[in-house]
C-alpha cells in the first residue's frame, strides 16, 4: 500500500471540509490493496456504508497505536498507554461492556456537575473572553470548554479542578499515522492536565473517564463550541438580539457539524465494501458524514458512530451545548466584535479544527 496517496486521499476530505459539510468525493470507497502480506486499506466516505460497518459482527476496534507503541519510550507515553489500557476505544465484547456500565456512571456525574454551573459564571467567562487581546470564536470557544470540562471533572473528583487550556487543546493524536513526536507532546499535554486533576487517586472506572474526557471529547467540543459562537456572533453582528441569535444556533448540534471526521476498524470476517472483497486483517477508514458536498443532516451523518462503541459522551455533550446556549441567549455584551475562526485546512485529522489564533 502506498502510504501518500492514504494520506493524500484522507486528506482529500478533511483538509478541505467545512464546518457542516465534506466535500463531494468519488467514489464512496477507496481501495488501497496489500503489498505482499500487508492488509488491504478502505476508505469509505458514504455514511449508509459506514454504519452497515460500525454495526457489523465482521469489524472490530482498530487498534492504530499497537505498532508505533512497541518502539515508543514508556515514559514519553505513559498517559497515552493508560488511556489505552483502560479505557473503551481499544476494546470489544464483554469486557467492552463492562467498562461502558462503569464510566457511563462517572459520565451522568459529569452532567450534573456541568448543569450546576451558574449562568453567571458562563457569562463571565464569555467576557473575559471578549476582553481579551485576540476574541474569535476559537477562543471564546476554548474558554467554555475549559470551564465545562473543568467542572465535569470535578463532579467526579469532588473537589475543584482547573485545566491548561493551552494543554487541553494540545491533545490530539488520533491521526491515520502518529510520529513518536506528536505522541509523547501529547502524552506531556495529558500529564499536565492529570496532575491538575490528581487522576492517580481515583479509581479506574473514573480515570478511564477522565482520560476520554481529555483524549477524545475536547477536541470534537471545541469545534462543536467554536460552530455555535460564529453563528451567534454572526447573528448578532446582524443585529439580531442575543435569545434570537441564541435561537439561530438550534439549527446546529452535532449532527449537522460532525466534529469527529473518522474512525478506524480492522475487519474480522469477510465482507463486501462497494463491490470490493474486505478480508480478515483489512483497515477501514469511516467517515462519519457522507462526502457529497451538500451540509450534514440525520440521513447522512453519524456524529457519534453507531453499534457498540457508539460514543459514550453523546448525553454529555448535549447537556454542554444546552447550557452554552442557555447562557448565549443572556449575553448583554457586545458579542458582535467576535471574529469568525477559520476551519484549519490541508491536514490529515480526525477531528474538525478551526484555527485559534487571530
Amino acid at each position: 500500500m502506498n502510504y501518500l496517496q492514504l494520506l493524500d486521499t484522507i486528506r482529500s476530505v478533511t483538509g478541505r471540509r467545512r464546518f457542516d459539510r465534506f466535500p463531494a468525493i468519488q467514489p464512496p470507497v477507496t481501495v488501497f490493496r496489500r503489498d505482499g502480506d500487508g492488509p488491504s486499506t478502505f476508505v469509505v466516505v458514504d455514511a449508509g456504508q459506514a454504519k452497515a460497518v460500525l454495526q457489523s459482527p465482521c469489524y472490530r476496534q482498530f487498534d492504530f497505536l499497537a505498532q508505533i507503541l512497541t518502539i515508543a519510550k514508556p515514559d514519553r507515553t505513559r498517559w497515552i498507554r493508560r488511556f489505552c489500557d483502560i479505557g473503551l476505544i481499544m476494546i470489544d465484547g464483554p469486557e467492552h461492556e463492562r467498562r461502558r456500565c462503569s464510566m457511563q456512571r462517572s459520565l451522568d456525574r459529569c452532567a450534573a456537575g456541568v448543569r450546576a454551573i451558574s449562568a453567571d459564571d458562563m457569562m463571565a467567562v464569555v467576557e473575559e473572553g471578549l476582553a481579551a487581546e485576540s476574541c474569535t470564536s476559537a477562543t471564546v470557544a476554548a474558554r467554555l470548554v475549559t470551564v465545562l470540562f473543568s467542572r465535569a471533572i470535578s463532579a467526579i473528583t469532588g473537589k475543584p479542578v482547573e485545566l491548561p487550556v493551552r494543554d487541553l487543546l494540545a491533545i490530539d493524536f488520533f491521526r491515520p499515522f502518529p510520529t513518536l513526536s506528536s505522541l509523547a507532546g501529547c502524552d506531556e499535554s495529558i500529564d499536565r492536565c492529570c496532575r491538575s486533576i490528581d487522576v492517580e487517586s481515583l479509581d479506574e472506572g473514573d480515570q478511564a473517564a477522565v482520560l476520554s474526557l481529555l483524549v477524545m471529547g475536547v477536541s470534537p467540543m471545541h469545534a462543536l463550541l467554536t460552530t455555535l459562537v460564529n453563528v451567534y456572533a454572526t447573528a448578532r453582528r446582524e443585529g439580531l438580539a442575543a435569545d434570537d441569535a441564541a435561537k439561530r444556533t438550534s439549527g446546529f448540534d452535532a449532527t449537522t457539524i460532525v466534529p469527529t471526521n473518522f474512525v478506524m476498524r480492522a475487519c474480522v470476517g469477510a465482507d463486501t465494501l462497494g463491490g470490493e472483497a474486505v478480508e480478515p486483517g483489512d483497515v477501514v477508514y469511516l467517515f462519519l458524514g457522507s462526502a457529497s458536498g451538500c451540509p450534514f443532516s440525520r440521513l447522512t451523518s453519524l456524529p457519534f458512530g453507531a453499534g457498540s462503541h457508539y460514543c459514550s459522551g453523546a448525553a454529555l455533550t448535549q447537556v454542554m451545548m444546552k447550557c452554552v446556549r442557555s447562557v448565549l441567549g443572556r449575553m448583554q455584551a457586545d458579542c458582535s466584535r467576535i471574529s469568525p475562526a477559520p476551519e484549519v485546512e490541508g491536514k490529515a485529522s480526525a477531528f474538525l479544527v478551526f484555527a485559534t489564533d487571530s
